[in-house]
């Protein structure tokens, strides 16, 4: 069976270098396939910086290391290395002191103190790291650093797996810039952000200030992607501005949620095979809670996610998912709308034009919409349709 050609998009307006850091991505042989697997982001001062990571009670070795130096650091970063092809996952102490040697190393070239220096790093799961190409694929990255936007685009596809495109936004706000990149295309469940996501500005704001924002961006928008109902042991979310004393000014926090919804609809939208993102937004429940585990419940039925591959206005299989949650505790009220059609309510179906409506799903946004009467909860996720390439990737991708 063909595959389905990736999605083009535009490069973004501004990549990571003109927030003023300096970037680079280079390849030192940790994919088989010989691409970039080594990302580098180097800041000429501390930047103030905040982030979520991955609830999988089997986070990666990086991911404790990041918690720990931002707790170390009071939320201060000089730099941030990433690797791909190796996740650095379940790999035990071995893995904690590469992680730790990442760090160390790159601290050394920058000079700064270690604790100001993140790792991420992101792939195959259980192998541990082939240190001398990791050690080498750092200098190599030092050596490239550079302010211009060639870097910010190698540091971009270092950090990529699986991803059939990569995947950055920026907006101007207020006098500032907001730019972003992210990588993820499977093993994606909302439990916190999603894979790998950096955000950052040039405006100032405290590491506080970060901190108290960035829980609320991520459920709006990484913490809100489904493609495949698996949490990865990586998964990490890095906030990061110039230092200063006060907050975001509003205009720059909205700019800072436009630009990460962007990148957590263009993860949904690379979902390993996806041909479609379905926005699924839950209304009338009994809470914000009760309305996320709805729409987490629906998004993880394969039937309805090969229903919206098929552009198949099944609206059978939707509803009664609705009514297999547990976060449900009456249908009395329960009404489905599919692309702004109201295709069942009142306990039955309505009439509607099945052929134009399937016709209306085939374009690369589709809007699924649960209502109840429960309350006045409200949630909304975004997910990938469910086709032939998802299971092609990942029988042939090793985890």
């Amino acid at each position: 069976m063909a595959t389905i050609a990736p999605p083009e998009f535009p490069p973004a307006d501004h990549d990571l270098t003109r927030l003023g850091v300096r970037a680079a991505g280079v390849a030192a042989g940790i994919k088989a396939s010989g691409k970039p697997d080594v990302a580098l982001l180097v800041a000429d001062a501390p930047l103030s910086v905040a982030g979520v990571f991955t609830q999988n009670l089997l986070a990666a070795a990086p991911v404790a290391l990041c918690r720990a130096h931002l707790a170390a650091s009071g939320g201060r970063m000089r730099a941030l290395v990433v690797n791909s092809g190796n996740a650095n996952a379940c790999t035990g102490t071995q893995g904690e002191a590469d992680a730790a040697a990442m760090a160390a190393q790159v601290a050394a070239l920058v000079g700064c103190p270690v604790h100001e220096v993140l790792v991420c790093s992101t792939g195959v799961i259980g192998v541990p790291l082939p240190m001398e190409r990791v050690r080498a694929g750092i200098a190599a990255a030092f050596a490239a650093l550079s302010a211009e936007p060639v870097g910010g685009r190698a540091f971009l596809a270092a950090i990529q797996t699986t991803d059939a495109f990569g995947k950055e936004a920026s907006e101007a706000a207020a006098g500032h810039v907001v730019a972003g990149v992210c990588k993820g295309a499977g093993m994606i469940q909302p439990d916190m952000a999603t894979m790998l996501a950096f955000v950052g500005t040039d405006a100032a704001a405290s590491p506080a200030a970060l901190a108290s924002v960035i829980g609320r961006l991520a459920a709006r928008s990484f913490n809100a992607v489904h493609v495949d109902t698996h949490t990865s042991t990586n998964d990490t979310f890095l906030l990061f501005s110039r230092a200063g004393s006060g907050a975001l000014a509003g205009e720059v926090l909205a700019s800072v949620e436009r630009v990460s919804r962007r990148l957590a609809w263009l993860i949904a939208r690379d979902g390993e095979g996806a041909t479609k993102v379905t926005t699924m937004t839950v209304r009338g429940a009994a809470s914000d809670e009760a309305a996320r585990a709805v729409a987490v419940h629906v998004a993880s039925s394969a039937l309805v996610r090969t229903a919206l591959f098929g552009n198949d206005p099944n609206w059978g299989r939707f509803v009664s998912q609705v009514g297999n949650s547990r976060a449900v505790k009456s249908v009395a009220g329960l009404r489905c709308l599919l692309q702004g059609t109201v295709v069942f309510e009142g306990g039955g179906p309505t009439r509607f034009d099945r052929a134009a409506l399937s016709q209306a799903m085939r374009g690369p946004d589709v809007s699924l919409e649960i209502e109840l009467a429960e309350g006045h909860g409200e949630a909304v996720l975004l997910t990938a349709d469910l086709g032939y390439e998802y299971v092609r990737i990942n029988a042939e991708y090793t985890t």
